[in-house]
């Protein structure tokens, strides 16, 4: 069995593969935990504490125009792994935008993630 001159290089770039993967799920809970962390506070009250810098975090990124720190390593880990990088605009655009909600819908997407949030702190304040 011969082994193939591409083979060391392919394997060179399963490490950084792992690290893009581990680093879109990691980017997905914590859009999951910005919008649905108050509805998990009603459950468990400690959640709460994880929500609020999370939700701070992404409303601040809807107001400035914020680098997130998630994006640059995935694409860090992308381009060392062989695969391209993600589109300017980042995860959301990649991932969300057009595959979870219609592009056409991206402008509205704050306020209805606003209105999703908003429930669950009055859910909080009710509790």
């Amino acid at each position: 069995m011969s082994v193939t001159p591409t083979a060391p290089h392919r394997a060179a770039r399963l490490p950084y593969r792992v690290v893009a993967v581990a680093t879109v799920l990691t980017h997905f809970g914590f859009v999951v935990l910005a919008v649905f962390g108050g509805y998990l506070a009603w459950w468990q009250p400690w959640v709460v504490w994880l929500h609020l810098p999370a939700l701070a975090w992404a409303v601040a990124g809807q107001v400035r125009d914020l680098e997130c720190p998630l994006t640059v390593l995935e694409d860090w880990a992308r381009l060392r792994g062989g695969w391209p990088a993600l589109t300017r605009t980042g995860f959301i655009d990649h991932y969300l935008t057009g595959v979870v909600f219609p592009a056409s819908w991206k402008p509205a997407m704050p306020w209805m993630l606003l209105a999703l949030v908003i429930p669950s702190w009055v859910g909080l304040a009710l509790r």
